[in-house]
């Protein structure tokens, strides 16, 4: 007895497409939302800031847009050069100030958060490493669906 069989598998994006996993599949924003999700836990709290400005312009893509978001995941002060400070206080308008057009620099300080035990530095680093198995799992739970 002799079978002949024909197996067709489509070019790869095809299947990347099929499988939800293209830049806008569902597959995708799973993975993105849940990732989103987790990096919110471990976010400082800056007033909530950082966690508001959140996005995720395109599949694949988390964007937290805050001009100090850099700075806060590497949880070291960066301070005047020469004055080694953070910043200057005042304590009439309660605002920070740092002197105009001065680069700052790594100190050896870290910075401390509050909020939770969680919530801290290279909290995108973090998320990736620490819920990894927690986002595959629910990609694959939407997966697992169809």
């Amino acid at each position: 007895m002799n079978f002949e069989i024909e197996a067709f598998l489509p070019n790869q994006k095809e299947l990347i497409q099929v499988l939800g996993l293209d830049e806008n599949g569902r597959i995708q924003k799973v993975v993105d939302t849940s990732f989103i999700h987790y990096m919110r836990l471990k976010m400082p709290q800056d007033s909530e800031m950082m966690i508001a400005n959140t996005r995720n312009p395109k599949g694949g893509l988390v964007t937290v847009e805050t001009p100090y978001a850099h700075y806060m995941n590497e949880g070291i002060l960066y301070v005047d050069p020469i004055t080694g400070k953070g910043a200057f206080h005042d304590p009439i308008s309660g605002m920070f100030w740092s002197r105009p057009n001065t680069k700052k620099v790594p100190s050896e300080k870290s910075l401390n958060y509050s909020g939770g035990p969680e919530r801290g530095a290279h909290f995108v680093e973090r998320t990736a490493s620490e819920n990894f198995d927690d986002i595959l799992r629910e990609a694959q739970e939407e997966m697992d669906r169809t």
